[in-house]
Formats: C-alpha cells, structure tokens, sequence
C-alpha cells in the first residue's frame, strides 16, 4: 500500500486529524511566545510572524482533509460529517476575523464572553457527534465523553479575560485526546468503523451505562 493510499484509510485520516490538531497547538504556543517577546521588547519579527501563519493555515488544510476524508470514507453518519463540517467552518470563521481579513470589528470581540461561551458549548456538541463512528463501541463513548469534558473546561478561559483562542487551544488538546484513543484502539482491533473501501466488522459491546 502506498503512502497516499495509507492516508486514504480511516486509520491515516484519523493521524491527519491528530496533526491538524497538534498544528493548532504549535501555533497557538509560539503566538504567546512571539506576544510575550513583543511586549517585552516592542520589536515586531515579520519571520516569527509568517512562521506562526503558515503553521496555523496548515493545520487548517490537515483539518479540511481530515474532514473532507471522513465525510467521504464513513459508511452513513449523517449528523457527524454535519457537524465537523459546521465545526471546521466555525473555526475558520475565527480565524478570518482574527487575521483581520475583514472589518468586523463591529460585531465580533474575541474576547467576549458570549462568544467564549458559545464556542465551548457548541464544540462539546460537536464531539459527541464522534461516537456515531461506531455507536454501540464503550471505549469510543468513554473517549467522545472525556473529549467534551476538556472541551466544556474551556469556559472557564472567562475568568482570565482571554481571547476566544483560548478555547480554540483547549479544543485542539481534546481532540488530540480523541483521536490518540481511536488510533490506539483501532491499531488494537477494539474500534471498528464501517467504511467505505475497507472490510467491514462488527463489534459488539455493552453500552456507557450498562
């Protein structure tokens, strides 16, 4: 199988996923960094600068193919690819008004608790949506739960007055999580998706609260 092909399968859109992810959190750790160092120094660095952009607009391309490559290899799971498609375009939203691509300024505080709120709230929805990979699968259920959990902490980003980044980075950690546990278990013959493509198989468990 060729590498292209390896990327084709659940298993290696699901790594896309984890490095999309993993990108935010790069960029997000080197924008605090560079913000520190500036006003420490008041010297702007256009390298620094088009670093963390390119880092960020990559993690936004492995997300679109993430997406993308899900929405086309699942069997069904309507709601899912619904959701991760209104997610990614939520996001990239964010990150339009926040490159200040567009004047709107008048509508938009990315530092407001309204905003904060909704994006944790509409984010742990969004996650749930990930156990109709496989609905019936315990470990799946047990990980999408975690996952929402490090989501909805992301409120609490209200306390210390931040930018609405911060929940976009407390996202980014919970599917880090997400994903690591559905490639561990995956690998494991624990989680078996219905895809396209790809042989199908059963699993058979009993549910989160039995």
């Amino acid at each position: 199988m060729s590498r292209l092909d390896k990327i084709k399968t659940f298993r290696g859109l699901t790594w896309v996923g984890l490095l999309a992810n993993s990108m935010f959190v790069l960029f997000i750790i080197v924008t605090l960094i560079y913000y520190s160092y500036y006003l420490r120094t008041g010297n702007i660095v256009p390298v620094v600068e088009a670093i963390a952009y390119a880092i960020e607009v990559s993690g936004f391309l492995l997300m679109l193919l993430n997406v993308v490559g899900y929405a086309v290899k699942l069997r069904g799971r309507l709601p899912l690819k619904i959701a991760m498609s209104v997610y990614f375009l939520m996001e990239f939203i964010i990150m339009i008004c926040d490159f200040n691509l567009i004047d709107v300024s008048e509508f938009y505080t990315p530092a407001s608790k309204a905003l904060i709120i909704s994006h944790c709230v509409f984010s742990t929805a969004v996650v749930m949506f990930y156990m109709l990979i496989e609905k019936e699968n315990t470990v799946l259920q047990k990980a999408t739960t975690v996952a929402a959990v490090i989501c909805m902490l992301a409120c609490f980003a209200i306390v210390f007055n931040v930018r609405v980044y911060a929940s976009v980075l407390v996202n980014s950690v919970a599917y880090i999580v997400l994903f690591s546990v559905i490639l561990f278990y995956d690998n494991r013959g624990v989680i078996y998706p219905d895809c396209y493509g790809e042989e199908q198989k059963t699993f058979s468990d009993s549910g989160f609260f039995e």
